[in-house]
């Protein structure tokens, strides 16, 4: 008896280990070869996980309504501008990997980001035209290769990141892209975040770490 009592808390231990692993490795920003940031003289607009799984939750872990009416409606002034002055608008859309982690998710989180959910697309309240399209397993967009051969083929050495979750996903591919040497911005009204108050730390860490925050005219301005 106490063998399997001890088989038992040796197998529940490794795993509580390899989800906590898990989740920090999810969560962290990558590093990867720095641009030569006088060879990208271009802007793009990038958008994350602005996907139906989680504008339209209900429950624990879901956004205001009112709030993701506000800050789409940013975000489509955004795409808008960026449509105008023909900066390429990317969405970065998530799909977990992985039968532990998509284990989780649908225990945690109501399967929302798994690949057989059906709230993958981009929510339909967002307008304009989208240039590429992206998925992503890892919190951090840069994760996907394809971000940075896309942003390699348009000479881009600016974003604008908006999309959600500030504290999360938003804030790791800034991490990422500032590893990286980008420009890197955000317009605070395109930030979904379910706790505004560590948005606020993260910002203030963000900002430290070189990302510059303005509206969406001054946006349009710099391009």
């Amino acid at each position: 008896m106490w063998l399997w009592i001890g088989i038992g808390a040796v197998i529940i231990l490794a795993l509580t280990t390899y989800t906590i692993y898990g989740h920090k490795r999810h969560l962290s920003p990558t590093k990867g070869k720095k641009i030569d940031f006088s060879q990208r003289p271009n802007s793009a607009l990038v958008i994350i996980d602005l996907q139906e799984d989680f504008t339209l939750a209900t429950g624990k872990n879901a956004y205001d309504p009112a709030l993701v009416e506000k800050t789409i409606s940013a975000i489509n002034e955004l795409v808008q501008i960026a449509n105008e002055t023909g900066q390429p608008v990317i969405s970065v859309r998530q799909i977990f990997k992985g039968w532990y982690i998509n284990l989780l998710v649908k225990l945690l989180n109501k399967g929302r980001g798994s690949p057989k959910s059906a709230g993958l697309d981009l929510d339909s309240r967002l307008n304009g035209d989208i240039d590429h399209d992206i998925t992503k397993a890892r919190a951090d967009a840069f994760t996907a290769p394809e971000l940075e051969r896309v942003l390699e083929r348009q000479k881009v050495g600016r974003l604008q990141i908006v999309g959600l979750d500030g504290n999360y996903c938003v804030k790791a591919t800034m991490q990422a892209a500032i590893n990286r040497g980008y420009d890197v911005s955000f317009t605070d009204a395109g930030i979904l975040t379910v706790n505004p108050a560590i948005w606020q730390k993260t910002k203030a860490r963000l900002a430290a770490s070189g990302v510059t925050s303005g509206s969406a005219q001054a946006s349009a301005e710099a391009s």
